[in-house]
């Protein structure tokens, strides 16, 4: 019970910390200097990350990490494809969209996404919310594992309130129920393949934006 007690006082501290490293990322628009704001957001992220990483160290939650498993890699790919068709792609076509406004053809920032999706975005979300959380929350039911992962998407959909708004909330919680249930429920797919996926999928957002949007 004295274990339990502080895994969640470190969880309820991890996440607070989580929340107030996110919401001081939305002033980072208002330096001037691209590669100022772009290193602020960097930062910003993988500040996010370790606080993750400690809680996972502090806590002594066991993570498997298979880089060498290919098969993942193509669940997180088609995820993100489907993903992106449903949310961005369609609803672009029929005249809305749900991941944001038409920005301008360019190729640095089709190279900075594409590297920041995949390397920070994806990877540092994926540990916070299907490593950490996810895996905290089954933890709590053991029964009933499949809560956990209801909560931890909840969670990725409310963390988007802080930047974003209430409609994001509603599809970044079926995007974190998807990546969730992959994780948990597809054997041969673990952190690696649902980081990759998830990374592809907001890089594809971008491409969305500046084509079909």
């Amino acid at each position: 019970m004295q274990k339990t007690g502080k895994n969640i006082a470190i969880l309820c501290c991890s996440v607070i910390l989580i929340a107030a490293v996110t919401y001081i990322s939305r002033f980072i628009n208002r330096i001037d200097a691209v590669w100022l704001r772009i290193a602020a957001l960097v930062a910003l992220n993988l500040m996010n990350g370790l606080i993750a990483f400690a809680a996972i160290k502090l806590t002594k939650m066991k993570v498997d990490i298979d880089l060498k498993k290919g098969s993942q890699y193509a669940v997180g790919f088609a995820l993100a494809l489907v993903l992106s068709l449903f949310i961005a792609v369609i609803p672009a076509l029929c005249g809305f969209s749900l991941v944001g406004e038409h920005t301008e053809f360019s190729w640095f920032q089709i190279l900075y996404n594409l590297l920041f999706c995949l390397l920070i975005v994806g990877p540092v979300e994926e540990l916070i919310f299907r490593v950490y959380l996810q895996d905290a929350f089954m933890s709590f039911f053991q029964k009933n594992k499949w809560i956990g992962v209801v909560i931890a998407s909840l969670l990725f959909g409310l963390w988007h309130l802080i930047n974003g708004s209430f409609i994001q909330v509603l599809f970044t919680f079926g995007i974190g129920l998807c990546f969730g249930f992959a994780k948990y429920g597809i054997k041969k797919c673990g952190y690696p393949g649902v980081a990759f996926g998830h990374g592809l999928y907001d890089f594809l957002n971008v491409i969305v934006r500046m084509f079909v949007v």
